[in-house]
């Protein structure tokens, strides 16, 4: 796995260590009313997306989790690329620590992972998606501010946690990224 990073930040590889941070993190609120997480968030539901990225992680070739440092400090989000069943497309998500909100952290990791998604000598992918539950602006203007558009027409119905929800798709593709790279 590529370790990126920012000005501020240090992008890389969950590890042990970050359990305890993911679990407090997951805690939160506000990360369960937007985030497909379960819900209770349990130390084991901790351990194991971390254990499960620490051995699996990049080698299967579906996703990447970045883990978003200041400095070499426990994390306090992250940001996962996963790739989609379309050729050359993935799916985007995040979240973040309340302890890391309101400082342009996420907006300046997100910025960099997208970066290296879409770079042909990073991941390479030509279009990245942004699903966001309707109603959460915060992620929405974040997803816009570091290019993805989002459409009307991109409306559908998603299951979450057995509630049915509406959800947006923003779309980034790499073309429209290309003289920021």
């Amino acid at each position: 796995m590529t370790t990126l990073r920012t000005v501020r930040l240090v992008l890389d590889a969950p590890r042990e260590s970050d359990i305890d941070a993911v679990f407090h993190a997951c805690q939160d609120p506000e990360i369960l009313r937007w985030v497909p997480l379960p819900d209770p968030y349990t130390r084991e539901s901790a351990e194991f997306f971390v254990r499960s990225y620490v051995s699996h992680g990049a080698a299967s070739g579906s996703y990447t989790v970045w883990a978003i440092r200041i400095d070499d400090e426990p994390l306090i989000g992250v940001v996962e690329v996963r790739r989609d069943e379309s050729a050359g497309s993935a799916s985007v998500g995040c979240w973040l620590a309340a302890v890391g909100r309101g400082h342009g952290y996420m907006r300046e990791a997100l910025d960099r992972v997208v970066e290296h998604a879409v770079d042909p000598a990073g991941l390479g992918f030509t279009r990245l998606c942004w699903e966001t539950l309707e109603g959460n602006a915060t992620s929405r203007r974040l997803a816009e501010s570091v290019g993805f558009v989002f459409e009307p027409a991109s409306v559908h119905v998603v299951d979450f946690r057995g509630e049915t929800r509406s959800a947006i798709v923003g779309v980034l593709k790499s073309a429209d990224r290309a003289g920021r790279l």
